[in-house]
């Protein structure tokens, strides 16, 4: 089996004009809280796409008290915001 030492978890990404160091892990619970959370504001911006929401939801994740950087925790937030309930 081949040693893949140039598959560093850290790595950084460019998004925005800014580099964002993405971490070691996230903690999987505060992925749940991001996908709940985008799941509850769904009916709040009801026909409201992600994009156009995502600065209100971004200040507000933080005014929750959550210390997890709103970049490690979009993704899940927006699965949450846009995944289909039948």
């Amino acid at each position: 089996m081949r040693d893949h030492t140039e598959d560093a978890t850290d790595v950084s990404i460019t998004l925005y004009g800014g580099a964002v160091t993405q971490p070691r892990s996230v903690d999987p619970a505060a992925l749940r809280r991001a996908m709940r959370y985008g799941e509850r504001a769904r009916e709040r911006f009801q026909g409201v796409p992600f994009r156009s929401a995502e600065n209100e939801l971004r200040s507000g994740w933080h005014e929750r008290g959550e210390s997890t950087e709103w970049e490690w925790v979009r993704a899940a937030v927006r699965v949450g915001f846009e995944q289909d309930i039948d």
